[in-house]
């Protein structure tokens, strides 16, 4: 039988999940980069300034209009298909190499027999579903979760309720894996295990183990322990 690294089996013992939930902008995709570009242009061309709690507040704006009050929230979309053809807009490179699935590296390309993939994300479910279709990664997700298929967003621990629970399993059963501290709080919230893979530069939030990429080759080695 295979052995944990170390690291792994200090943070996670002998437990392992029987799903595992990933946001998706800034952990796979590198979509916030292309939106704080977009950001800063617009209020470049404005003459104004962002003071840091600015984004807070943009984000909770953001939030409200993704849910779009005049209909009812959406049920949660588990096929295999896109709802509708994928834009014709790509995203940019996914972030350190995290689509091993395709490239045939990395961890997160080799599924355990039995152990499900779920996304969970702040974009609304239209958007995600969109996303994932261009950026070639709908196939690989059983079930996805959105800002408008529960009634609260990340940084409410909604998302990861609901989707353990689309999955027949608990929250505490499911592993996470975020970039944020918005979508780590969630995830601690709802009491699912967390890894965290900030981009760099940016904070590493609280998390039962931290990682610089998703192609960490010991995350590879704890996955083939399952």
């Amino acid at each position: 039988m295979s052995t944990s690294p170390d690291r792994f089996a200090r943070a996670f013992g002998d437990w392992t999940p029987r799903a595992v939930v990933f946001d998706c902008d800034g952990l796979l995709l590198d979509t916030e980069s292309v939106w704080r570009r977009a950001q800063d242009t617009v209020v470049a061309a404005r003459g104004a300034v962002l003071a840091p709690e600015d984004d807070a507040v943009a984000a909770r704006l953001d939030d409200r209009g993704r849910r779009r009050a005049d209909r009812p929230p959406l049920r949660p979309h588990r096929g295999r298909g896109p709802r509708r053809p994928a834009p014709r807009v790509r995203p940019r490179a996914l972030r350190r190499g995290a689509h091993p699935a395709r490239r045939g590296r990395g961890a997160c390309g080799r599924r355990r027999p039995g152990c499900r993939w779920v996304r969970a994300s702040n974009s609304w479910l239209e958007a995600l579903d969109h996303k994932l279709v261009a950026g070639g990664l709908r196939e690989h997700f059983t079930v996805l979760e959105a800002s408008d298929t529960v009634e609260n967003p990340k940084p409410a621990p909604d998302m990861y309720a609901a989707a353990a629970r689309a999955l027949g399993q608990r929250p505490e059963d499911c592993l996470a894996l975020e970039d944020s501290g918005t979508g780590a709080r969630a995830a601690r919230d709802a009491g699912s295990r967390l890894i965290a893979v900030p981009a760099p530069g940016h904070p590493v939030p609280p998390a039962d183990l931290a990682l610089t990429s998703l192609t960490d080759p010991e995350l590879a080695a704890w996955i083939a322990t399952w």
